[in-house]
């Protein structure tokens, strides 16, 4: 055994490439990379891997206005105190083409990071950890940016929509790297109303923000000159999925709309209990919906790589 390299498991000198008789497309494989049924989650979603060539690992994500991009480089050696399994560093960062740039705090060449990169950093990392086999890769580190290339004309109210989409790409891009991984993560964002329990739906708003949400509860109306019935207060949440093992590894879930509700009201500001389950039981189903999707781009992309190798092994074969 070569003691220069530790981490990783060589194969034997002698080891050959698996070699298929029937090279026959699989009807399985072409049923699967068929697109994904229309849903609320995942129809207006575009992904595509293996973007950049100079990353281990990347994936770009449409979804609406938001564009996004994830590279993934390692794992790779670190230097210093053996650590038995690998460190995962997540960071975010905004375009200063991207909208409201200025209302981020973000600068032409600034460098700094802002308190809603951090955020959704933290995110990430809290929703990719659960599912990297980070035991395999001792003494090692993995880096993966999160890019956000643009945005709707106005970021607030769509951040959870913004944090779905950097989830799975990022989680994708990992699988792109070759990572092992227990499970694909993806993320689905959702929308409800303080206090209603059955008003929960999978946010698609393109800009964030509701128009009922511009009503003030103290404001009289026009035409009667009587108060405006109360408005509950929107509420928005993500949540990270792990479908095939049925797990959640992340949720970030508050109250985003720009009006408080009086402590009197009998609007909660909290979600709890009955809404809280019917909140992540949705946004586990749109996460499933983009699993499908997820699988069926990847399935593809293997599809893709086997059918280049086996064209490359001809033609050295052919060659020699």
């Amino acid at each position: 055994m070569y003691l220069s390299d530790r981490r990783r498991i060589l194969v034997p000198p002698l080891a050959r490439p698996l070699i298929y008789v029937d090279d026959k497309p699989n009807p399985a494989i072409q049923a699967s990379t068929k697109p994904a049924p229309s849903s609320n989650a995942a129809r207006k979603i575009y992904l595509q891997t293996s973007l950049i060539p100079d990353a281990t690992g990347s994936a770009y994500v449409e979804h609406q206005q938001n564009k996004i991009l994830a590279l993934v480089n390692g794992p790779r050696s670190q230097k210093g105190s053996f650590s038995p399994t690998a460190k995962l560093a997540v960071d975010v960062k905004f375009l200063p083409i991207s909208s409201d740039a200025h209302v981020l705090g973000i600068q032409q060449g600034g460098g700094f990071t802002t308190s809603l990169e951090r955020t959704l950093a933290d995110f990430i990392y809290a929703s990719l950890i659960p599912s990297i086999r980070l035991g395999q890769y001792p003494k090692s580190g993995i880096s993966v940016s999160v890019v956000v290339i643009s945005g709707p004309p106005s970021w607030k109210g769509v951040v959870k929509q913004i944090a779905a989409s950097c989830v799975t790409a990022a989680s994708v891009a990992v699988v792109d790297a070759g990572i092992e991984v227990l499970d694909i993560v993806t993320a689905c964002a959702v929308k409800f109303s303080m206090g209603v329990e059955d008003d929960v739906q999978i946010d698609l708003d393109e800009h964030g923000i509701d128009k009922s949400s511009d009503r003030i509860t103290n404001k009289m109306d026009i035409d009667d000159g009587q108060p405006a019935p109360e408005v509950p207060g929107i509420g928005r949440g993500v949540v990270s999925y792990m479908a095939s093992r049925d797990e959640i590894s992340g949720f970030w879930i508050d109250d985003e709309s720009h009006q408080r509700m009086d402590v009197e009201t009998s609007h909660p500001h909290s979600i709890e209990g009955a809404g809280l389950i019917k909140v992540l039981k949705t946004a586990c189903d749109g996460a499933k919906d983009v699993r499908i999707l997820v699988n069926g781009v990847l399935v593809q992309a293997f599809a893709e790589q086997q059918e280049t190798s086996t064209q490359a092994a001809k033609k050295i074969k052919l060659g020699s």
